[in-house]
């Protein structure tokens, strides 16, 4: 097996843009797989040393070229950051069963659905709410029952945020122009009060535990881990803390969201962020 040969697939995005230059400085051979429509957001004289695989996943993956390419590389690990499919684990789980390399898997916070505990742990029951995370949800049961045949990670982001990536305002949405009424100091509406939990976290942590996991192979294999920030927010908080940081007196007033969607039309990805909430445990990956 060729020594400490990494592939990133979708290695260009967000996450990615922080991950592959620390893996090159940390010494690893860096394959990143894309379609090489995407330039890393933070541009880094490191990706010089990077060899880029150009191709269409799903391309690959229907025609059997993706299992094969993989197999042939002999990789000592496999960061899979675009897996939105239950197919496309499949695929790297038969392309790697038997195998050593280390399966490193980016899933969702979102798996988790409703937030029941406060703060939620890795053990929690997964109550997905939408397509995207009941598929995350089908893709970590593939890994886990995969579990002795292939020796994978499982990553859980929360709401990422960062260059390339708006984060999620208080009103629930990525509108820059929620942003620009705080600016200028207009009021805002909070959905339910605003005492709903969001939790951001940057691409560069998610990369940095990524790492970890990949360096702490014998701790990591096998297991889930939540990647969030330090702390968690109110919605609230975060209005409070956004007017202040802008020099403008807090202006908010509160709307149920049945009133709302009544008023201006349904905001369904507002209502995803303030009616789900998110606020996960970080100990386990701190370990």
């Amino acid at each position: 097996m060729g020594a400490r040969r990494v592939l990133v697939i979708g290695g260009t995005g967000h996450i990615g843009s922080y991950l592959v230059p620390g893996l090159v400085a940390a010494g690893y051979e860096v394959l990143v797989f894309s379609q090489g429509k995407t330039r890393p957001y933070p541009e880094h004289p490191l990706w010089e040393r990077v060899q880029r695989l150009e191709g269409n996943r799903e391309v690959e993956e229907k025609s059997g070229v993706l299992g094969e390419r993989i197999r042939a590389l002999k990789l000592h690990a496999l960061v899979d950051l675009i897996a939105f499919e239950p197919e496309s684990a499949e695929i790297l789980i038969e392309a790697l069963s038997g195998s050593e390399t280390h399966l490193l898997m980016c899933t969702t916070a979102w798996v988790y659905g409703k937030t029941r505990v406060v703060p939620t742990f890795e053990d929690a029951p997964r109550f997905p709410e939408n397509d995207y995370a009941r598929k995350k949800v089908q893709i970590e049961d593939l890994l886990f029952e995969a579990k002795g045949k292939v020796q994978s990670t499982i990553i859980r982001p929360t709401h990422i945020t960062g260059p390339g990536k708006s984060f999620v305002t208080p009103f629930g949405d990525h509108e820059v122009g929620t942003l620009q009424k705080i600016i200028d100091g207009r009021e805002i509406v909070l959905l339910d009060g605003g005492f709903s939990t969001l939790h951001h976290v940057h691409p560069r942590d998610v990369a940095g535990l990524f790492f970890a996991a990949l360096e702490n192979r014998v701790q990591s294999v096998g297991e889930a881990f939540n990647c969030g920030g330090k702390y968690a927010m109110t919605f609230f908080g975060l209005a409070e803390f956004l007017f202040s940081l802008v020099g403008k007196p807090l202006r908010v007033r509160s709307m149920s969201l049945e009133e709302y969607a009544a008023q201006f039309g349904y905001p369904e990805e507002a209502a995803m962020h303030v009616r789900q909430g998110c606020c996960v445990a970080m100990e386990k990956a701190k370990e």
